[in-house]
């Protein structure tokens, strides 16, 4: 199931999360073969831990009230993917919660 797709590219296999970057590596010593060139770089995390991960950014957006403006812009970006649907079915309940929450 996919994230987004794209220089930024994120999929899970329903064990692991992906991250794949076309941009490069994040601060690691460049492929001899592609010095200086931007090398496409990606990671596999346990989806339990992403998933953990995922709970605390929502509530740090929460308590910082962005998580409206990040739902409306997820949905604008990545609208179509199927990691996007449950977002699709789900923002209006969110938006709730985080005026309940302002």
């Amino acid at each position: 199931m996919s994230y987004t797709r794209g220089e930024t590219y994120i999929w899970s296999d329903g064990d692991h999360l992906h991250l794949w970057s076309e941009v490069g590596m994040d601060h690691w010593p460049e492929m001899e073969a592609y010095a200086g060139k931007p090398t496409a770089s990606g990671v596999k995390i346990p989806e339990e831990i992403a998933d953990e991960f995922a709970v605390m950014r929502v509530a740090e957006l929460l308590a910082m009230g962005e998580l409206p403006a990040v739902i409306l812009r997820a949905l604008g970006k990545w609208s179509g993917n199927s990691g996007c649907l449950a977002l699709e079915r789900q923002s209006e309940q969110l938006s709730k919660l985080a005026s309940t929450q302002a």
